[in-house]
């Protein structure tokens, strides 16, 4: 009996690449983008989700919140997120394409596409980890400060990650009691 042979995905693996690709040269290109896009975007939507104001300093952006302002810097811009996420998204995209022809077009989808996703979720990483520090961070010893501010992202963009890429696996496959 012969053995069913693999092989690799070439269209979702291109599109993947592609968009990866075109994100990192987008990023290389423009050096203002981390702070001037990603940053002062989700520090936007972050101030609208605190309530608080979104004060552009020398650095970023400050948000007043609780006693201490919430700095929203070009390391808080989320851009390996948003790669991942472009990446994630021009595979999925490109599994459902009719041929290699739209590989330009999904992996300009998926790169559009991850921006306002990246946008909301460093913003909801944003509020978390502002809550943290007002509650749990303030009250360690600053030693742990940084483990625990870096657990906080974590703490979104992994499960944000899994979400978009078990979502994009589910939709538009038909469930297996429809199949029977």
């Amino acid at each position: 009996m012969r053995q069913p042979t693999t092989t690799l995905p070439l269209g979702p693996l291109s599109a993947a690449a592609l968009a990866l690709a075109g994100g990192l040269l987008a990023l290389r290109l423009a050096p203002e983008l981390p702070l001037e896009l990603f940053a002062r975007g989700a520090a936007r939507l972050a101030s609208l989700f605190l309530g608080a104001p979104g004060l552009r300093i020398d650095e970023g952006w400050a948000l007043p919140f609780a006693a201490q302002p919430v700095l929203v810097t070009k390391a808080c811009s989320a851009t390996d997120f948003y790669l991942m996420a472009a990446t994630v998204l021009g595979w999925h995209l490109m599994r459902r394409a009719r041929g290699l022809a739209w590989l330009p077009v999904v992996s300009a989808a998926a790169l559009l596409a991850a921006l306002p996703l990246t946008l909301f979720v460093n913003a909801l990483r944003i509020v978390a980890v502002a809550h943290a520090h007002h509650w749990v961070i303030s009250r360690v010893p600053p030693a742990y400060e940084p483990f625990l501010h870096m657990l906080a992202g974590a703490g979104v963009f992994l499960p944000a990650l899994i979400a978009l890429n078990l979502l994009l696996e589910l939709h538009g496959h038909p469930s297996a009691t429809a199949r029977a």
